[in-house]
């Protein structure tokens, strides 16, 4: 069960120690106080998931006691216990907000009952929160279109087989590729579809804070550390945890990480409780890791721990057939979302389109074509000149004469390097769609190599 820190207030010194006894058998962390002074102390100097307290106390009152918690501390639940029932106090009790309202003498079984219906309650809430957060991402229509490229279909594929295993995923592409999306797709294709998502941009929480977000913190760890909290890997404890950027990430904090990754157990900030957590992890990033460890800014071991199931998403301009059908897609997503009937792309815009270079990938090409389908008058096809898209030249087209060409062995580099791409490295199919032989491709890469390019990266090589 998910309360483990229980302050009992009672001036009966029999109930309050078989309380604290029989919550300590339980697994629960419980503290026991006899008065409404000494209950305000303990909740200053700690936090506590449950407060029980008792009606009438030797210095005061037990409800006023909660009455100022809840405002204090919203998220502690209360149980007001009383031996002297009456409908204005139970009226009373329901109207701040207090969870429950026990009658003496309290019996083990009567604890465990409410225990239990506030464990299903915390879940419920936790739920619901997961609910609304998958609701918010899926509304924004960031869907996945996997297209008809051997690329894209293999990491189709890889991505149906890894969701039904528990093994840790490194989504790698440039920005704007779906890393996220693919994340998702991994998610609702696995046996945690139903358990927490929680997603942690690692370059949008400053350094100081990271440590955290990750494993939360105790009350008074630091300052402005007013009440004790969760961090993202006890909330996420069952389900799956995204960890974007994680590049972003100081060596001092990856050591930690990697602790959490091999034996799933950590402490919070300020505390020396160890919490186990059943996660899984996802990780995401736009940079090169293995370059970032040779640069000493990645530690290896994280990496290797990291790197189990790599995924590799091509940038948008590497996508080939692919480019049409995405096009068209968003053309009429966001048709319908403005509410306009469109006739597709003219053959003038989808041109200006596919001799584009987009950096910003995917969600560049998103942006692009709401902006271009808003311009459109209904009814009409896309055009696209007059949003003042910088045309640039690929790799093999729209060369000037006047250009600074590139010679015949950075195109036959380039070339291999979008074959590889195509064929998701598979040097057989590679070679069999170049008309080479594979001994042919396995020697220019040995020369490739010899030059100092990274095979096992052909995508730097196609920029």
């Amino acid at each position: 069960m998910r309360t483990d820190r229980i302050l009992i207030v009672d001036d009966d010194d029999d109930l309050r120690r078989m309380l604290v006894d029989y919550l300590g058998v339980q697994g629960h962390t419980a503290l026991g106080v006899r008065s409404v002074q000494q209950g305000n102390e303990a909740l200053k100097s700690d936090s506590f998931d449950l407060v029980i307290a008792d009606l009438r106390l030797e210095d005061g009152s037990g409800l006023e006691l909660l009455k100022a918690l809840k405002v204090s501390s919203p998220k502690t639940f209360g149980i007001l216990m009383t031996g002297y029932a009456t409908m204005d106090t139970a009226v009373e009790a329901i109207r701040i907000g207090l969870f429950d309202y026990m009658i003496k003498p309290i019996l083990p079984a009567q604890l465990d009952l409410v225990l239990q219906r506030l464990e299903s309650l915390k879940a419920l809430q936790s739920e619901n929160q997961y609910l609304r957060q998958q609701q918010l991402t899926e509304s924004e229509g960031n869907g996945i279109i996997w297209g008809k490229s051997g690329l894209m279909q293999d990491i189709l594929e890889m991505v149906k087989k890894v969701a039904q295993t528990q093994a840790t995923v490194l989504i790698q592409g440039e920005s704007g590729t779906g890393k996220e999306v693919v994340a998702h797709a991994i998610v609702q294709n696995s046996t945690r579809a139903n358990m927490p998502f929680i997603k942690v941009n690692c370059a949008a929480v400053p350094e100081t804070l990271l440590e955290s977000e990750f494993f939360g913190h105790e009350k008074g760890a630091f300052t402005g550390a007013v009440q004790r909290r969760e961090g993202r890997f006890e909330t996420a404890n069952g389900g799956t945890l995204l960890l974007d950027e994680i590049a972003e990430i100081p060596l001092s904090l990856q050591v930690k990480l990697l602790r959490v990754l091999q034996e799933r157990e950590f402490e919070r900030v300020g505390g020396n409780k160890t919490i186990r957590v059943d996660v899984r992890l996802i990780a995401s990033t736009n940079r090169d890791l293995q370059e970032e460890v040779r640069q000493g800014r990645f530690r290896e071991d994280l990496f290797y721990r990291l790197n189990v199931v790599p995924i590799n998403l091509p940038p948008l301009r590497l996508r080939g057939d692919d480019f049409q059908d995405l096009a068209e897609y968003y053309v009429q997503h966001f048709a319908r979302k403005h509410g306009k009937v469109i006739q597709g792309v003219s053959p003038r815009g989808m041109e200006r389109l596919r001799t584009y270079r987009w950096p910003g990938n995917v969600r560049e090409l998103q942006n692009t074509l709401e902006r271009a389908v808003i311009m459109t008058p209904n009814e009409g096809p896309v055009e696209i000149p007059e949003l003042g898209l910088e045309e640039k030249s690929s790799a093999f087209k729209g060369l000037n004469v006047s250009d600074q060409l590139p010679t015949v062995d950075e195109m036959e580099r380039r070339l291999i390097g979008c074959m590889l791409l195509q064929t998701h490295q598979n040097k057989t199919r590679a070679a069999e769609k170049l008309g080479i032989s594979l001994r042919t491709l396995r020697n220019k890469l040995r020369e490739y190599r010899a030059a100092g390019f990274d095979t096992s990266k052909p995508e730097l090589w196609v920029a």
